[in-house]
């Protein structure tokens, strides 16, 4: 018996002609004759490597029946593209109760895990060994020493996890890998009122052309105000803002929807610049992340003509500076951690992390700890204790 194995495209597939077709990923079936009924029946994969391993192990077992040859035990062995749609079917749950934005790394992660399997031919979980795993890793183009690498490392890690817990696998390869260090970790460095001030001042004294400072003055208010990314401000669209000054957008990075207003000065000003019909920023003939750099540009030069430092932490650009004061003067003025995080478009448990310091009481606190360490550390030297 031979079993053909075919490919069922979906409608668009740039391949659809090509029934035998290995270059995308729709779902294959299988093809064969026995005791002269043609048989079609799914092989439950879109992997054309995996659907001809299952093909040729459906003709040992018929052949094996024809010979009367007990047939081998029933491998228990779980294919990984089915343990990958389980997992992502698990934590998209509703009653999970997860964040649709914090779906997007974990869906990323599988995605280039089953991209790998392909290319090595490897179908099933149990085929994933350390060395194979850390291969894969040695791929990876995040950035080393990065927060995206260790947060991209820890959602592939938690699959895994998963995968041994519902025993799926006797053993967690990936749990024999070592964990990324974070190097030099972003910190926040919001920007000073003062500081503000110079900046904005400093506008004029920069070489750039009278649109260039317009935009660049509009732009770095917007920032300061909004909490915007870089690249959400300079691809603002001009239907985002309303008539009321209020602000809605889904962020670049995330897709998260964000929803904010504006100072009443800062959305006129906004109004007043139009670099195409559709945003206050962007001319569209030029790629964003060339619109984006430009900017940056700008900010370069401010900065410089202001005398405040460019310095930043962690590889964040420039701009984060003002998206780090935006969120501080919000917690300064008594705003809570969950708004931030819709302010934001980020979650709280991000925002806590890099903003927890700057909650006045919390703030105090640790301050309070602080001088009182100094106190005992010094009473020490001059042979003192300290009840």
């Amino acid at each position: 018996m031979e079993v053909v194995v075919y490919t069922r495209h979906s409608k668009g597939c740039p391949h659809e002609s090509d029934r035998y077709s290995r270059k995308c990923r729709c779902r294959k079936w299988f093809d064969y004759s026995i005791d002269g009924r043609q048989v079609r029946e799914s092989a439950k994969t879109r992997s054309w490597e995996t659907a001809v391993k299952l093909a040729r192990q459906k003709e040992r077992e018929h052949e094996d029946r024809r010979l009367g040859v007990a047939p081998a035990p029933k491998t228990t062995a779980v294919m990984i593209e089915d343990a990958v749609a389980t997992y992502i079917k698990k934590i998209s749950d509703p009653k999970a109760g997860r964040k649709e934005q914090s779906l997007v790394k974990p869906k990323r992660m599988t995605s280039l895990l089953l991209e790998f399997c392909d290319r090595k031919n490897l179908t099933y979980l149990s085929e994933l060994t350390p060395l194979i795993l850390e291969e894969w890793r040695s791929g990876w183009t995040y950035r080393p020493g990065s927060h995206s690498l260790r947060i991209h490392d820890h959602h592939i890690r938690a699959f895994f996890k998963w995968a041994h817990r519902m025993e799926l696998i006797p053993t967690d390869p990936y749990a024999k890998l070592d964990r990324f260090v974070v190097r030099n970790p972003a910190q926040t460095m919001p920007l000073s009122r003062e500081e503000v001030t110079r900046l904005l001042a400093a506008i004029p004294l920069t070489d750039l052309s009278a649109e260039e400072k317009s935009y660049a003055h509009a732009l770095m208010r917007l920032q300061r105000w909004s909490g915007l990314a870089i690249t959400d401000a300079v691809t603002l669209q001009r239907d985002a803002l309303s008539p009321d000054n209020s602000l809605e957008l889904r962020r670049t990075k995330t897709g998260e929807a964000v929803v904010t207003a504006l100072p009443a000065d800062i959305a006129d000003e906004l109004r007043m610049h139009e670099r195409t019909p559709s945003y206050f920023f962007w001319d569209t003939s030029v790629k964003r992340e060339s619109a984006v750099n430009e900017a940056l540009d700008w900010y370069r030069a401010i900065f410089d003509a202001a005398k405040v430092s460019r310095q930043t932490n962690g590889g964040l650009p420039l701009s984060h500076r003002f998206r780090d004061t935006f969120a501080v003067e919000f917690l300064l003025a008594g705003g809570s951690f969950e708004d931030l995080s819709n302010l934001l478009g980020n979650t709280v448990a991000i925002c806590e992390r890099h903003y927890s310091a700057w909650v006045p009481a919390r703030r105090e606190r640790l301050v309070q700890i602080a001088r009182e360490s100094i106190e005992r550390q010094q009473a020490a030297e001059r042979g003192v204790t300290i009840q």
